[in-house]
């Protein structure tokens, strides 16, 4: 099997620091923090370089954003809501306001019918007091997303591009009557079932999502979570744990891509992660 980069051996020894011992988080404001650059730590390079930013401005437009280090280069590329926690060299996103987001996306779009190669992404992250990030919003908006597989469409050009991602990786504050569980969203057919299209009143698009359950999300330490795609299977990976193999041949004609920060499903707070390591792979 071949591998078209070398998973760093430091992201390999922050993850397993970061299991075994449940960092503490440096809580002083930024300004007193010690922050670094991402580009600075090899752990995360090969991921930045595979990607760009794109990140909203706080309480701005839901849906809003801007696009950072477009070609991959994220030299100098640090603020307040971006940067290495210097205390435990976790990459740290965060974002205020509903439907706004702090996000690397991967550059390259894949095709997830390929019998012969595989696209992963992982993902060791901890989730910074969601509770208390989503406490003020509505019941019903208590949600956010930290990886996802999305679609470009059927064409580079985006042509066919459809509004919904394949899959979310979520954290939720309640669903059917679980609290603070990890879920697994997936769009269960490739209809654009947004609330314009000739599509929304189909039977389809009325049962468009599966959640699948997670498992509870133990906010003291971080959680290790594997995304793999291709031949037209999608497997969700929970600290080495199987908990979701699902056939995507119907999402086969769509390109994709992989998306990792915050993206927040909720109003009137401010979401955080740390990833102690986040890396793309390749595997032939």
């Amino acid at each position: 099997m071949r591998k078209t980069h070398l998973l760093l051996i430091g992201s390999i020894i922050t993850s397993q620091f970061a299991v075994a011992n449940s960092p503490k988080h440096n809580t002083l404001p930024f300004q007193e923090k010690i922050t670094s650059k991402p580009a600075s730590y090899p752990q995360f390079s090969h991921i930045l370089s595979s990607s760009k930013l794109q990140i909203s401005t706080p309480n701005a437009k839901p849906g809003s954003k801007n696009e950072m280090a477009k070609n991959g280069d994220f030299t100098g590329i640090v603020n307040e809501h971006f940067y290495v926690d210097g205390s435990s060299e976790a990459l740290v996103f965060n974002m205020e306001g509903y439907k706004l987001r702090n996000e690397l996306r991967v550059l390259e779009n894949f095709s997830t019918a390929q019998s012969d190669t595989t696209y992963q992404l992982k993902a060791n992250l901890q989730p910074i007091n969601p509770i208390t990030s989503v406490q003020n919003s509505p019941v019903g908006k208590k949600e956010i997303t930290y990886l996802q597989v999305h679609n470009k469409g059927i064409h580079e050009d985006g042509t066919g591009y459809i509004p919904h991602p394949l899959v979310r990786i979520t954290w939720e504050l309640e669903r059917n009557g679980k609290e603070s569980h990890y879920w697994a969203v997936i769009k269960a057919n490739a209809l654009d079932c947004s609330s314009n299209s000739q599509h929304r009143s189909n039977a389809e698009c009325k049962k468009a999502y599966r959640h699948i359950d997670l498992g509870p999300a133990d906010l003291n330490r971080p959680t290790q979570f594997d995304i793999s795609v291709g031949n037209n299977q999608l497997v969700v990976n929970v600290d080495g744990e199987t908990k979701l193999s699902h056939d995507i041949t119907y999402w086969q004609h769509l390109l994709s891509y992989f998306k990792a920060g915050v993206y927040n499903q909720f109003e009137g707070g401010k979401s955080e992660a740390h990833f102690y390591q986040l890396d793309y792979i390749i595997e032939s």
